[in-house]
């Protein structure tokens, strides 16, 4: 089983799980910025994989397109759902309001990573319902902005925020482009960035 790792993509997966476990790790020691700024690798990681793949569709060895897909899906679980409800439960100190933003993250990203894996984009490359790999970089940015509110606030808007991202998950009345080709290297730079500054607001 170790020898599909020996495949290019899904060796760039395997790093995206490595970032993923050191990202809970720190935001479970009370580090959530740079638990953020980790789990944000895993994020432009999980681009890259898909990349690679397509690029090398042609030489990859029988059984690999497969395992890679199932093990990219983990990792969309991990940094796009999990991670988030992980980050809304620290911060809302396991309140009701912080409970119910997680269940709907979870339940509704569930839902949404098991439609495309069965039904995938459009015939125009777009997802149906907003992605779960927003959720990442929307951890990070309200972090960034964390300092700007009170406390009790900053609280109350992170569990609203994502309860209303996790109905939108699930619309089909949502459309969104999949990120490829020349979005993949702005995106990496994006998350990139953000992350850096994730890190200078720890050292603060």
């Amino acid at each position: 089983m170790i020898g599909y790792l020996g495949d290019y993509a899904n060796a760039i997966t395997a790093c995206a799980h490595l970032f993923a476990v050191i990202g809970v790790c720190l935001a479970l020691n009370g580090r959530l910025e740079l638990g953020t700024a980790a789990m944000l690798w895993t994020w432009f990681l999980d681009h890259w994989d898909g990349h690679v793949a397509r690029k090398t569709h042609h030489v990859r060895r029988p059984g690999m397109a497969a395992f890679g897909k199932s093990f990219d899906g983990l990792a969309d679980f991990i940094h796009g759902v999990w991670f988030p409800a992980i980050i809304i439960l620290l911060v809302g100190n396991g309140s009701a309001l912080s409970f119910v933003a997680s269940l709907a993250l979870v339940m509704s990203g569930a839902i949404r990573l098991s439609y495309f894996e069965n039904v995938g984009l459009t015939t125009e490359a777009k997802f149906i319902g907003i992605p779960v790999s927003y959720d990442t970089p929307l951890v990070a940015l309200m972090l960034l902005v964390r300092p700007l509110m009170a406390e009790e606030t900053f609280r109350t808007v992170l569990s609203l925020a994502f309860t209303a991202l996790a109905l939108l998950h699930v619309s089909d009345f949502v459309q969104v482009p999949a990120i490829r080709g020349r979005a993949i290297p702005i995106a990496t730079i994006a998350a990139i960035a953000l992350s850096l500054a994730l890190v200078a607001i720890s050292l603060m």
